[in-house]
């Protein structure tokens, strides 16, 4: 296959027109992407946001043409460089993925061979695709391994994916996009495991390569503020549909959409005094697909929805005076004042939040930790470093610290420096190389969690960082909780249970009857959140239990 060259005639480089997918059901085809429309131009970028579950993944397939066997387009198209991308043979979309498209996914494990080490996949294409020696195709993973500012290149070369933490795995996932140069890069979510330090960086790399390359990015996110900083335009999309899209900076400053002003309500704010509710979340939740309501899906959440005007049927996009700005309002006109400016818009949040219940005073000591100390030993076969075991890896040092009952401590740092260990030791996954950790007491830093009684096991849970890992993909959501529920010897209703546990974290009873796989990344993670309260537990140990979530769920 030749490779498209772009001209300006075929400018846009991407074009999504009038694009819908629908997935095939026992209960029939589902909407999950409706009559979206975007453009992205060459070295442009566009971020995506909205809540989880509304489309946004299942665009970047269709994008990639890369969707699942039960996804099928039902209208539109989508062109790259003047190509009609479903009008390829399989051999040809090969061919333009390996030169011209590259996607970061939204899991980084699920990119990641569990059997390979990471210099062998980074390896990989340029010697299949290039035809590069070992030599060369070494000198180049090295060089993006340091590109994505991952320490000890060498040394990283030779481990293998569950030897790294969940931000270094997204690192090595981005440098393995980036080997091949693409001219559009799709981002899902790629900063979700990253520290602020290491997500700055990434940013930063991210802005210099477009600019340096004339790479084009579709970046998706649930962060508004990244998005601000590494987009140029928005698009916001609910429920299947685009809301609102224009200039990044004009969307988030002067939002004409009800949707966007709920999602900017939601931030967080620093200033906010401990204790007080100053987090808004959007009332309701996002429709089922298969139920969507008629006219304005974001009409039963809205504060200004008028039936008579938003139900009556379907509602278009319209372009705004000056052509840079998009909204699917029918009463954008009313509701855009300079009341509603982000600066007001949370502000009158603020003022609208009532003070939560007061904390529970401390209690008596629950987790006491003292000199706790890791040390991993590496094993495999190094790469580089030949046959053998090489030097220990030291994940904890000498840590100490403790928690009383009904008091919250948080943990942070740097991806890689061993917030993880510590709370696998505490939950018995992990066993300590030295020092002591007691909980109410009772020593468990050398007990793993199979040797554990019951009544131990039942008060302490965690939840992980990667939801992905946390389900087993042939059993359904329900199947996951109903079992927690009876290992753990809740002593309640299981079934209505699981349904209290489904609405405590944003999620309809419908869930319980699906995969794993058929649940976006921030709906599994709050199906993750609701396993880890099945037991009641007295100790919860939260590993980035947000991190997938949009604003107005973590609100």
């Amino acid at each position: 296959m030749v490779r498209p060259t772009i001209t300006e005639a075929a400018s846009p480089l991407l074009t999504v027109e009038n694009f819908s997918v629908s997935y095939a059901t026992r209960a029939g085809d589902v909407p999950a992407v409706t009559g979206v429309s975007l453009e992205i131009g060459l070295g442009e970028s566009l971020g995506l946001v909205g809540e989880s579950g509304c489309g946004k993944s299942t665009l970047a397939y269709g994008v990639m043409n890369h969707l699942v066997p039960s996804a099928r387009i039902t209208g539109g198209r989508v062109r790259f460089a003047g190509q009609d991308l479903a009008g390829l043979s399989a051999a040809e979309m090969r061919a333009v993925r390996a030169h011209d498209l590259a996607m970061v996914f939204q899991e980084p494990g699920a990119s990641l061979n569990p059997v390979l080490t990471i210099g062998r996949q980074l390896m990989e294409t340029p010697r299949v695709l290039e035809g590069l020696g070992s030599a060369e195709a070494l000198r180049r993973a090295l060089d993006l391994l340091a590109e994505v500012h991952l320490p000890d290149p060498e040394a990283m070369l030779a481990r293998y994916p569950h030897q790294l933490s969940g931000g270094q795995q997204q690192r090595v996932v981005i440098a393995m996009a980036l080997i091949r140069q693409p001219r559009l890069l799709v981002m899902d979510e790629p900063t979700t495991g990253l520290d602020a330090t290491i997500e700055a960086s990434i940013l930063e790399l991210v802005n210099e390569l477009r600019a340096r390359r004339g790479m084009a990015l579709l970046f998706i996110s649930h962060n508004l503020g990244t998005v601000l900083r590494v987009c140029e335009r928005v698009g916001v999309m609910y429920s299947g549909e685009l809301v609102e899209e224009g200039r990044a900076r004009e969307v988030f400053t002067h939002p004409r959409h009800p949707y966007t002003q709920g999602l900017l309500a939601a931030l967080p704010r620093l200033e906010a005094a401990r204790g007080t509710a100053d987090l808004r979340p959007i009332p309701g939740a996002v429709p089922d697909p298969s139920e969507r309501p008629t006219g304005c899906t974001f009409a039963p959440r809205c504060e200004f929805a008028r039936p008579e005007l938003c139900s009556r049927g379907p509602i278009a996009m319209e372009t705004l005076a000056g052509g840079g700005h998009r909204v699917r309002c029918v009463r954008h006109g009313e509701i855009s004042t300079p009341e509603n400016s982000t600066r007001k818009i949370l502000a009158r949040a603020a003022q609208q939040a009532a003070p939560d219940a007061a904390f529970a005073p401390a209690g008596e000591r629950l987790v006491s930790v003292s000199a706790l100390s890791k040390a991993y030993g590496r094993d495999g076969v190094g790469l580089l470093r030949g046959m053998g075991r090489g030097p220990l890896v030291q994940a904890l040092t000498e840590v100490s610290l403790s928690l009383t009952q009904g008091e919250t401590l948080a943990l942070v740092g740097e991806s890689g420096c061993g917030k993880t260990t510590l709370g696998k030791i505490l939950s018995g996954l992990e066993e300590a190389s030295a020092g002591s950790a007691a909980i109410d007491g009772t020593e468990v830093a050398q007990v793993a969690v199979e040797r554990r009684p019951l009544a131990l096991r039942r008060a302490i849970q965690m939840v992980f960082q990667n939801p992905e890992a946390a389900f087993n993909p042939s059993h359904s959501i329900g199947f996951t909780l109903r079992r927690a529920l009876r290992r753990l010897g809740s002593g309640r209703a299981v079934g209505e249970e699981v349904d209290r546990l489904l609405n405590a974290v944003g999620l309809s009873p419908a869930f319980a009857g699906r995969l794993p796989r058929n649940l976006s990344g921030g709906e599994k993670q709050r199906a993750a959140l609701a396993r880890a309260l099945a037991g009641r537990p007295r100790l919860l140990i939260a590993d980035e239990p947000v991190s997938a979530l949009d604003v107005s769920v973590q609100a």
